[in-house]
């Protein structure tokens, strides 16, 4: 009885070891980075704070162009940096009333421009 006793655990055992074996080769390899992936891909990507409030965006538009928003914790927009469907980057400085303060930018022929405005939309400073 007791010889039989240790045959069924050395038949126990060895189907245990041969059911791990097999489940070692079919489940699926384990990602190098516990699952980070390499690339993610999307039209908008939104950052929100802990609360859930948007506060930074990053999309394409509807025109081609691309942009990233900075917004400030009243939701508004604060900064944007845009590149243009010409390839022309710009960037954008804005008050609390969304009004554009600080513009900086090219053109596609290679030249720059700044413009900063008061807050009632006139030109303070422009160069070129």
């Amino acid at each position: 009885m007791k010889g039989l006793f240790w045959r069924i655990w050395a038949v126990l055992l060895v189907l245990s070891i041969l059911w791990l074996g097999w489940c070692m080769k079919t489940s699926p390899p384990v990602q190098a980075q516990s699952g980070i992936p390499d690339e993610i891909r999307a039209k908008r990507f939104v950052v929100v704070d802990d609360e859930g409030s948007d506060r930074a965006m990053l999309e394409t538009l509807q025109d081609g162009s691309t942009r990233l928003r900075l917004l400030d914790a009243q939701d508004k927009p604060r900064a944007e940096l845009h590149v243009l469907t010409d390839g022309t980057p710009a960037l954008g400085l804005l008050d609390a009333q969304r009004k554009t303060r600080i513009a900086l930018g090219t053109r596609t022929d290679g030249s720059w421009g700044i413009v900063v405005n008061d807050s009632k939309g006139r030109v303070l400073f422009s160069e070129p």
